[in-house]
């Protein structure tokens, strides 16, 4: 499949996975100053989609919210966890009903788990830096790579050999896809994005994560992305795809531009994060375990 061909298959709507109808009021609701929110609102939202509350109520359990008793209802988890915490699971639980039922090499518990560990990173750093607005940082990290999603729907074969090349050369998926398709799965998120239409800032996120340098929305959040991927990424929650490469955060492209806007960001201590984040990735483990079984 050409270059060119691929990206007309993603255009057309025929061919991409539907977008869960709660997704995009939920994401706009997460938008919202904490005091407009409308608890009942989205409450109904969440209930109205049974199996989305199903699930939303398996991981309000799980050992990554660390619930004092079990919830058995969407009011109740919002009382026990409070009202963005659920919103950011019924995002995250909204995300697994995008994913194809047939997976190659990365299944779709690898893809999860990446996102989520991303998404939850993302607000950890967002607030360690002064980000503004830290449920937003954890939506784009969950969304970042949904642009793969697009590439699984379209051609899967070809992403198949993308992930093998990728295994074998030790090089980033990016990379992979680019020397297998002419595009990657940023190209694709893109493409996706705007066919759901997302906010423009999500949108950039998915394009722009491997080059946070080109991004003119909000550069801040397109950069925390980047860095909280790549985090993920050398700390073994990347799709099981091992990459040669020597990593200095300080010296990522994402970084620079945060230092830019949050000049209190140096010094920052990258051990020590990045020991707090460990936690948080085996938790991400635990959950995912609990969802999908064992993350193969």
């Amino acid at each position: 499949m050409t270059e060119n061909s691929l990206l007309v298959k993603l255009r057309s709507l025929r061919e991409l996975p539907t977008l869960p109808a709660v997704l995009v009021p939920l994401l706009r609701h997460l938008e919202k100053p904490q005091e407009s929110q409308d608890m009942q609102e989205i409450v109904r939202l969440i209930a109205q989609d049974k199996s989305l509350a199903a699930r939303c109520l398996q991981i309000a359990n799980s050992p990554l919210y660390g619930a004092s008793r079990e919830i058995e209802s969407i009011q109740a988890a919002v009382i026990a966890l409070g009202l963005t915490k659920i919103q950011e699971i019924a995002v995250s639980c909204s995300l697994l009903k995008l994913l194809p039922n047939i997976w190659f090499e990365v299944s779709p518990s690898m893809f999860w788990a990446h996102s989520l560990g991303c998404a939850l990173v993302a607000r950890e750093f967002a607030g360690k830096i002064g980000f503004p607005d830290v449920s937003k940082a954890y939506a784009a990290g969950l969304l970042h790579d949904v642009g793969i999603v697009g590439l699984l729907w379209a051609a899967p074969e070809e992403f198949r050999c993308a992930v093998r090349l990728a295994q074998s050369s030790r090089i980033p998926l990016n990379q992979a896809e680019l020397q297998t398709f002419g595009i990657t799965h940023v190209d694709a998120g893109a493409v996706l994005g705007q066919s759901w239409h997302l906010p423009a800032e999500l949108v950039e996120v998915m394009a722009y994560h491997h080059e946070p340098q080109k991004a003119v929305h909000n550069a801040a959040l397109v950069s925390i992305v980047s860095v909280s991927d790549l985090l993920c990424r050398v700390s073994g929650i990347g799709y099981g795809l091992p990459e040669d490469r020597q990593t200095n955060f300080l010296e990522e492209p994402g970084f620079a531009l945060l230092h830019a806007q949050f000049p209190a960001l140096l010094p920052f201590d990258w051990a020590r994060f990045t020991f707090e984040m460990e936690g948080v990735i085996e938790e991400v483990y635990s959950t995912v375990n609990q969802v999908y079984g064992a993350v193969q």
